[in-house]
């Protein structure tokens, strides 16, 4: 007896749901749990991903004007601590935060209020900071969440880094961020504790960018 279409699609349908190829091969539950998991580890690196991006724009959001005045100010120290970055350890770490420096001092008397302008100085600003996700004395790791911060921004923004006049700097493309990396050496309660405890630290009393 022939199939119509939609017979055909309602077998295929009913096989997948009982855990049959459509060919009729019978799938075995391992395969099936392996499947699964795939599934949820895929959604799981989505969602960890998307609240990295969110976390790093409501933090630019929250600069202060004086926080970018200060930052500025600490630009020639912070470039001696990007000159002391392991090369080996962190190739590219340097040069990325060293390009963010000169998009900060271009970007801050121009547009102040400007998100690039506002991510940047982020990332530089997690760099500078004595306390992070990762302590920094950790030997190979310490530095794997500034990193992390910095690839983000710039591959939020990569079309227009790439038209800055300071673009020789990096080989672009840039290197890509994997949430793996990151969760290999920090479990999804800590990165959401971090993320709480700077949502609600104490800020400074001055205008936030955005409302500039």
């Amino acid at each position: 007896m022939r199939l119509t279409h939609g017979a055909r699609r309602n077998q295929t349908q009913l096989q997948r749901g009982v855990g049959l190829a459509p060919s009729g091969a019978v799938r075995t539950r391992g395969q099936l749990i392996g499947e699964t998991m795939t599934t949820k580890s895929t959604d799981f690196k989505e969602t960890m991903t998307r609240e990295l991006n969110d976390f790093i724009q409501s933090q630019a959001r929250a600069l202060s004007l004086a926080e970018l005045d200060r930052l500025t100010a600490d630009l020639p120290a912070l470039r001696e601590r990007f000159a002391k970055i392991p090369a080996q350890t962190y190739p590219y770490l340097a040069d990325q935060l060293q390009f963010l420096s000169l998009v900060v001092e271009d970007q801050v008397v121009r547009d102040p209020a400007g998100e690039i302008v506002g991510e940047a100085a982020f990332a530089l600003l997690y760099f500078q900071r004595a306390t992070d996700l990762i302590p920094d004395s950790i030997p190979g790791m310490g530095l794997l969440d500034d990193a992390m911060i910095v690839r983000i921004v710039l591959g939020r923004h990569e079309r227009a880094f790439k038209s800055s006049s300071h673009a020789y700097n990096l080989s672009w493309p840039g290197p890509s961020f994997d949430v793996e990396q990151l969760l290999a050496v920090i479990s999804p309660l800590r990165l959401s504790s971090f993320y709480w405890s700077m949502a609600t630290q104490p800020r400074l009393s001055e205008p936030t960018r955005s409302a500039a």
